[in-house]
């Protein structure tokens, strides 16, 4: 009896060990997956300037776009809506709708409305990147900086409000974003 209470015990230390290093295992590889593209994956619908559907593996997903918000345009509440925010959803269309695009992660993959959460490249192109390049979006830090492109965010951003573009194109919007910005934690003149 002594020897099979013994047994179970170093059984059970043994495949608790076990299960550890799978799980170490498992982390590591997801850090190591961290930058690599999944896809490709054809854009079936545009919902606004942030968020897309996809066919993915054999369904639909929605896919809130890293790092980017742009301005409401179709907020349940019709007052948040702005024409700011249709130019963002329009422009998304054009440039997203039914191409196939790739998706890269970057720390957590999904959102409390069950949505991924990815950088969306079509080609080479970031196209969160681009958003924020033309204006449409500032770069948005609420969640933390990029782990990856955050030089490339900071340079788009800087790139639009030099040349006035979008959300930076009038001294009130600017004003708005810069004071959001804020709430996200970072300096003003840190972005510029």
């Amino acid at each position: 009896m002594k020897k099979s209470r013994s047994y179970k015990r170093s059984f059970s230390i043994t495949l608790l060990a076990l299960v550890a290093v799978i799980a170490i295992i498992a982390l590591f590889n997801r850090s190591e997956q961290v930058g690599t593209r999944e896809g490709p994956y054809q854009v079936v619908q545009v919902i606004d300037g942030d968020t897309i559907v996809l066919w993915c593996k054999e369904k639909e997903e929605r896919v809130r776009l890293l790092r980017v918000n742009t301005p409401e345009s179709v907020h349940p509440d019709k007052k948040q809506n702005t024409p700011m925010g249709v130019e963002a959803s329009d422009f998304t269309k054009e440039r997203l709708t039914g191409k196939e695009v790739m998706l890269e992660f970057e720390g957590e993959e999904r959102d409390r409305y069950d949505r991924l959460l990815a950088y969306v490249f079509v080609g080479d192109e970031n196209f969160c990147i681009t958003l924020v390049k033309e204006g449409f979006s500032p770069y948005y830090t609420a969640f933390g900086l990029s782990n990856k492109y955050d030089n490339e965010f900071r340079q788009a951003e800087r790139e639009a409000r030099d040349a006035h573009l979008g959300i930076w194109s009038t001294p009130e919007s600017t004003e708005k974003y810069l004071r959001l910005k804020s709430k996200w934690g970072q300096k003003r003149g840190k972005m510029e």
